[in-house]
C-alpha cells in the first residue's frame, strides 16, 4: 500500500504541474506572444522553452507512468460507469502526452532555434516561418490543454459518477 500512496502522490503533484504549466502557457503566455507576432514568439520562446519545456515534459511522463501503475494496481477490471470515465481520462492524458511530444515539442524547439538565429533584422521568409511555427505550437498547446482538461475532470469525477 505504501507504493500506491507514493504513486498517487507523484501522480497528483506531477499532474498539477503538467496541467498548470499547460493552462498558463495556453491561456496567458502564448496569446501574449501571438499579439506581438513573430517578434513576440522570437523574443520569448527560448527563455520560456528552457524552463517550461523540461518541467512540463518530466511532469507529464511522471503523471502518465504513475497513472498506468495506479490503474493496473487499483482498477484492472473496473467495468463500472466510473471505471469508463477513468479510462476516458487515461486515454485523453495519453493523447495529450503524445500530441505534446510529437507536435508541440518539435515546433517549440524549432521555433526557439529560428528565433535565436533570426536576430532583430530577420528576412521576411524567416519571419513567416517563425509565425507559422508559433501558430503550430499554439494549436498544439490548445489541443493538449483541452485533452488535459477532459482528463483532469475525468480523474476528479470518476468516483462520483456511479452515485448519480
Amino acid at each position: 500500500m505504501t507504493i500506491v500512496l507514493a504513486a498517487r502522490a507523484i501522480h497528483v503533484m506531477a499532474g498539477v504541474i503538467w496541467a498548470g504549466t499547460t493552462f498558463v502557457m495556453t491561456v496567458v503566455i502564448l496569446p501574449m506572444m501571438a499579439r506581438h507576432g513573430a517578434e513576440g514568439f522570437g523574443r520569448w520562446t527560448g527563455i520560456i522553452a528552457r524552463r517550461v519545456g523540461p518541467i512540463s515534459g518530466i511532469s507529464a511522463l511522471l503523471t502518465v507512468l504513475s497513472g498506468i501503475y495506479l490503474f493496473a494496481a487499483l482498477h484492472p477490471h473496473d467495468a463500472s460507469t466510473g471505471g469508463l470515465v477513468l479510462k476516458i481520462g487515461a486515454v485523453t492524458a495519453l493523447l495529450s502526452l503524445i500530441t505534446g511530444f510529437l507536435v508541440g515539442r518539435p515546433a517549440g524547439i524549432k521555433l526557439a532555434e529560428l528565433s535565436q538565429s533570426a536576430g532583430s533584422s530577420a528576412p521576411p521568409d524567416l519571419v513567416e516561418r517563425i509565425a507559422a511555427l508559433g501558430r503550430r505550437a499554439t494549436l498544439s498547446a490548445r489541443l493538449v490543454a483541452i485533452l488535459l482538461g477532459v482528463s483532469v475532470l475525468s480523474m476528479a469525477l470518476f468516483r462520483y459518477i456511479g452515485a448519480l
